[in-house]
């Protein structure tokens, strides 16, 4: 382990999207990422000889830390090293909000995953937020609506916002070389409430659309129990196994009632499917472009996502061209770039 990291990464889990974003970083600059634990919270993929150094604060599932055994963890491991920036992923751990309090404000940076459309500042929740963005110099949001959430309370630091939240696979893509008919939906996510998928199942089983469901939660049985035979439900699909997914559908569809970004969105976009969201859906006004790469919905009307559907339809090779055109290596650049700005002179 070094003693100075230009970016010390504090946060939860190991997810991959996040280790893809630190082996570009670390291309350029020394990173050390310190991580609580593993979690269910979002695909993990264990750390194996990474260009950068790696610090779990606990062994094992996070959920069963004892949080004043990890701060002092973190406090030992911080007084060992030098640190050009400190990275704070989010606000929800509250050993690394206390840390906040104790690091130099000018080395604090924000990754910021929440918006206006999901956070609220009320309250004593609202005052503890505030607190914590106080000791930030720099934020990095991650899109139009996390932005916003900064802009609105006057933050005073520097503000980076970074088009993502991490980097998706790049992995090889196929394209059908004529359009399928029927067009075959796909829905790729976790089965409970928030995700809003009994809904959206409701919707196909009235529609008789072909609608395929990839994974595993509380909700499944209440799914199942429709018996409608267009609706295919896989079960959980490991992550490399998406790819192959993606390429025998047409239509992606997101329809969460709470959804701070929405990585598959840009997996399902990457794959050349044109993406119907939520408007709920935190990356949907940096992603979708309406009538070109999707279309977006109010999940409390269902008539607009019926409009939606129908759009894509009538119009599907020119919405399926418009999402081919997307600039996915400018994409990950901005995104790396927002990171190195704030390792520019102050």
């Amino acid at each position: 382990m070094k003693t100075h990291y230009d970016f010390v990464f504090l946060t939860n889990t190991p997810s991959f999207y996040k280790l893809n974003l630190c082996r570009e970083l670390a291309k350029r600059h020394s990173l050390l990422l310190v991580l609580l634990g593993y979690g269910s919270e979002a695909v993990n993929q264990v750390p194996e000889r990474e260009p950068f150094d790696v610090v779990f604060l606990h062994e094992g599932d996070l959920h069963r830390r004892n949080p004043f055994l990890v701060f002092f963890r973190l406090l030992k491991l911080m007084r060992r090293i030098r640190a050009g920036r400190v990275l704070f992923s989010g606000w929800f751990v509250p050993e690394f909000n206390a840390y906040a309090f104790l690091s130099p404000r000018r080395k604090n940076a924000l990754i910021c995953e929440s918006s206006v459309l999901d956070s609220t500042l009320n309250g004593i929740k609202g005052v503890a937020k505030r607190g914590i963005i106080r000791r930030m110099s720099a934020a990095l949001p991650s899109g139009i609506p996390h932005r916003k959430l900064f802009e609105h309370i006057g933050f005073r630091g520097s503000i980076h916002p970074t088009g993502g939240v991490g980097l998706i696979r790049y992995s090889p893509r196929e394209f059908p070389k004529a359009t399928r008919r029927p067009l075959r939906y796909l829905f790729i996510g976790r089965l409970i409430a928030v995700k809003n998928v009994p809904a959206l199942a409701r919707e196909f089983q009235r529609n008789g659309k072909p609608l395929t469901i990839v994974g595993s939660g509380p909700l499944e049985s209440d799914i199942r129990c429709l018996n409608a035979p267009n609706i295919t439900l896989t079960g959980f699909v490991p992550n490399e196994q998406l790819p192959e997914i993606f390429h025998r559908h047409d239509i992606f569809i997101l329809p969460s009632l709470y959804e701070p970004w929405g990585l598959v969105v840009e997996e399902a976009l990457y794959h050349g499917l044109p993406v119907i969201a939520s408007h709920h859906v935190g990356c949907a006004r940096d992603l979708i472009d309406a009538g070109n790469t999707g279309e977006i919905f109010n999940p409390s009307e269902p008539a607009t996502l019926t409009r939606a559907m129908l759009s894509l339809e009538r119009k599907y090779e020119h919405y399926r061209n418009r999402v081919l055109t997307i600039p996915w290596e400018q994409r990950k650049q901005r995104q790396i770039q927002a990171y190195q700005e704030l390792l520019s002179p102050r």
